[in-house]
């Protein structure tokens, strides 16, 4: 094949430059690689997609992990989503046989030793503490009810702000972090809910792990958990709810809530938590969603916190 049919010739292809072009087009571009700070190209261009695509092609495929793998009602590695609701669905499988049916999500790390939840001292010195609280409620309102009405609830408001913060102090030391965002979907929607969920989770795109209720012989609502690693991370709190929205499991016309953890141990439900001065729910999907953001996410703390303000700023 000659020079001509290739369209190769002087005009094409330069002794001096890698560049095409004529004399004029090739300066320019030459110049424009004199001038050309890569740092900062490349800090500017590292959220392309092209740029990011190479990046993970480059990276060794992660090795996934689940903590729960070999166990029958819990997804399995290399389990599709759809395979894994037809051999547990949760619309027929009984509560007798699994209290939950589980997903982990398979590219978190496990935990360590040092990070495994205590639960058996968190439930002892937290019950310990809500048995006090109620002593020192029922004095205040005993001691005070000749006195203004302002002055109880300032009373009875300053002993509810301690609970928080010894609740949470208590949980940073025990390692009981976790919270969940409940979806209540209707049994005729339950199988569709669960599956969209189960693949949020096994795709990371969702938090640490979910479950939802097995069949306990009622008709009504089925409750499914939708974990985050720590209720004081605001940010990831409200990255899963963003999910949730995009994955149309959240609408706008009514909210879903979220429950920390600490709260579900001490069995602190909506039917008793006004006696200790506190809501069941930490966060409302609903003010999470209008304020347009998080509040500011605090680095985990190195020692107990003084004051819990931030954690209900969004309630």
């Amino acid at each position: 094949m000659v020079e001509e049919e290739l369209g190769f010739g002087d005009d094409c292809i330069s002794d001096d430059s890698s560049f095409y072009g004529d004399e004029d087009e090739q300066e320019r571009l030459l110049q424009v690689c004199d001038h050309l700070n890569e740092k900062a190209f490349w800090k500017s261009h590292q959220k392309d997609l092209n740029c990011v695509l190479a990046k993970n092609r480059a990276m060794s495929p992660p090795e996934l992990f689940n903590p729960r793998q070999g166990q029958p009602y819990s997804w399995q590695l290399g389990e599709s989503a759809g395979d894994f609701v037809r051999r547990i669905p949760p619309l027929t499988t009984s509560g007798i046989t699994c209290e939950w049916i589980w997903v982990e999500n398979p590219y978190l790390r496990p935990s360590t030793k040092s990070d495994w939840p205590n639960a058996a001292e968190f439930k002892s010195r937290g019950f310990k503490m809500l048995e006090q609280t109620s002593r020192v409620r029922r004095d205040i309102q005993s001691e005070n009810f000749r006195n203004a009405k302002g002055t109880t609830t300032r009373m009875l408001s300053e002993e509810t702000k301690r609970l928080q913060e010894g609740i949470v102090n208590l949980a940073e030391e025990t390692s009981i972090l976790s919270g969940k965002w409940m979806l209540f979907p209707a049994v005729d929607d339950l199988t569709r809910v669960w599956r969209t969920v189960v693949e949020g989770v096994i795709t990371n795109r969702l938090g640490p792990t979910a479950k939802v209720a097995p069949d306990e012989g009622n008709p009504g609502p089925r409750l499914i958990c939708v974990y985050t690693k720590d209720f004081r991370d605001h940010e990831d709190v409200l990255r899963v709810l963003r999910e949730l929205v995009a994955m149309g499991l959240v609408g706008s016309g009514r909210a879903i809530y979220y429950k920390s953890d600490p709260y579900t141990w001490l069995d602190i439900y909506s039917q008793n938590a006004a006696q200790y001065g506190l809501q069941a729910s930490l966060y409302s999907s609903q003010k999470m969603l209008a304020s347009g953001q998080s509040p500011k996410s605090q680095p985990v703390p190195q020692k107990k916190q003084s004051s819990l303000s931030r954690f209900y700023q969004s309630k």
